[in-house]
C-alpha cells in the first residue's frame, strides 16, 4: 500500500532542507572569511627565536585583542632556533621584522646589514650560565677547565658567554670544552653530561630545578651592559611604509602594558591559544617564567639610549666579536616610532 506525503509536509520537508544547506554555506564562509586576510590589512610576519612560550605573552596578547589588527596588520608569527639566520632574513628584506637581541644588529651592521632597533623589550639581557648548587661554580672565574653547553656558538647565548667570560678573565681557550648541545640544557645538566650550560635565564633554570637539581645562576646582565632583545625591521621598510612600523612597535607596546597589568589574564591568552601544547602540571612553571620575564622588562617603555649602546659596542670589540666600532652607531637604533613621540 503506498502512502501519500500531505504537500504541507513536503513543503517542510524542502525547507528545512534548504535553510540547513544555506547555514552549511554560512559556516564555510565564516571560516574562509577567519583564514583569510582582510584587504584592508597588511600582512606581517613576525620572526621570534626559540619556540612558542609564555616569554612571547605580549605578542599573543597583542594578537588576541586586537591590537595588531588596530593598527591595520594582518599578524602571524614564525618560530625559529637561529637569532643569526632572522637577522640575515631581516637584512635582505626577507622577512620585515623580528624579536632580536641589540648586539646582533651592532654585528650585523658591522657587515653592512641594513636592520634597525626600533623598540627595546627587554631591559636586562636575559642569558645567563647554570651549574648545579654545590658544584663549585657560582662565578665566571670558576668555569676554567669546565665542560660548558651551549645552544650554539652563535646569537645572543654566545654573547652572553663571551660576557661572562671576560667578566672571569678567561677566553674560551680556558674552558675544558665548549660544546654545542641545541636547546637541551635540563637534559645535559641533568644527566651530568656538562659541567654548566649557557642558558635563558627566564625558564631553563627553573625546568632544571624541577627536573632534578637546584642550580646556581649567574646573570650576564649582572656583568656587562648589553642591550637586550627587542623588535627590529630594515632600512626599506621604515623608509618605504614607516606607518607600518609604527603600527607593530605600538601594537608590541600595549600588549606589554596589558601582561604587566594583569598576568594571569595574559598568561591563559598564551596558554589557551598559541602554546597549546603546555601540560598542565607544567601551568605552574610556565606561570613563573612570565614573572621572571617581566621583571627583565622591568616597565618595557620601549626606549633605548646611545650611551647603552656605546657601552655594548665596546663590550663586543673588547670580546673580540667585534673589529673596531661603526662609523655611525646610533644607525643601529631608531626610537622615532615609540607611544608619546611626536609623528
Amino acid at each position: 500500500m503506498s502512502i501519500r506525503r500531505s504537500p504541507l509536509i513536503l513543503l517542510a520537508l524542502v525547507t528545512a532542507l534548504v535553510l540547513i544547506v544555506a547555514l552549511a554555506i554560512a559556516i564555510l564562509a565564516l571560516r574562509d572569511d577567519d583564514d583569510t586576510p582582510s584587504e584592508d590589512l597588511t600582512p606581517v610576519t613576525l620572526f621570534m627565536s626559540y619556540v612558542p612560550s609564555v616569554q612571547f605573552a605580549h605578542v599573543y596578547v597583542a594578537a588576541e585583542r586586537g591590537y595588531f589588527a588596530d593598527e591595520g596588520i594582518d599578524i602571524r608569527f614564525e618560530n625559529g632556533f637561529n637569532e643569526a639566520d632572522g637577522v640575515e632574513r631581516l637584512a635582505s628584506d626577507d622577512l620585515q621584522f623580528g624579536l632580536i637581541s641589540g648586539e646582533q644588529v651592532i654585528l650585523a651592521r658591522a657587515q653592512d646589514r641594513p636592520v634597525v632597533y626600533v623598540y627595546e623589550w627587554y631591559e636586562h639581557y636575559p642569558v645567563g650560565i647554570v651549574a648545579p648548587q654545590g658544584s663549585g661554580i657560582t662565578g665566571p672565574a670558576d668555569l676554567a677547565g669546565k665542560v660548558v653547553g651551549i645552544p650554539g656558538p652563535q646569537g645572543a647565548s654566545y654573547t652572553g658567554l663571551r660576557a661572562l667570560l671576560r667578566a672571569g678573565d678567561l677566553t674560551e681557550d680556558d674552558l675544558g670544552e665548549l660544546r654545542s648541545i641545541g636547546f637541551t640544557a635540563p637534559e645535559h645538566v641533568c644527566e651530568g653530561a656538562v659541567d654548566a650550560a649557557v642558558v635563558y635565564v627566564v625558564n631553563e633554570p627553573l625546568t632544571i630545578e624541577q627536573q632534578c637539581t637546584p642550580v646556581d645562576v649567574m646573570r650576564a646582565s649582572d656583568y656587562a651592559p648589553l642591550v637586550a632583545n627587542g623588535l627590529v625591521t630594515n632600512e626599506n621598510t621604515i623608509r618605504e611604509q614607516p606607518e607600518l612600523v609604527r603600527g607593530m612597535v605600538h601594537a608590541l607596546a600595549h600588549g606589554v602594558a596589558d601582561v604587566i597589568a594583569d598576568p594571569d589574564a595574559a598568561f591563559e591568552i598564551a596558554v589557551e591559544g598559541y602554546v597549546t601544547e603546555l601540560a598542565e602540571e607544567q601551568h605552574g612553571t610556565q606561570r613563573q617564567v612570565l614573572e621572571n620575564s617581566i621583571a627583565l622588562w622591568d616597565g618595557a617603555g620601549g626606549d633605548t639610549t646611545l650611551d647603552k649602546w656605546r657601552a655594548t659596542q665596546e663590550l663586543l670589540i673588547e670580546m673580540d666579536l667585534l673589529a673596531e666600532p661603526l662609523d655611525d652607531l646610533s644607525a643601529c637604533f631608531d626610537m622615532r616610532f615609540l607611544p608619546g613621540v611626536a609623528e
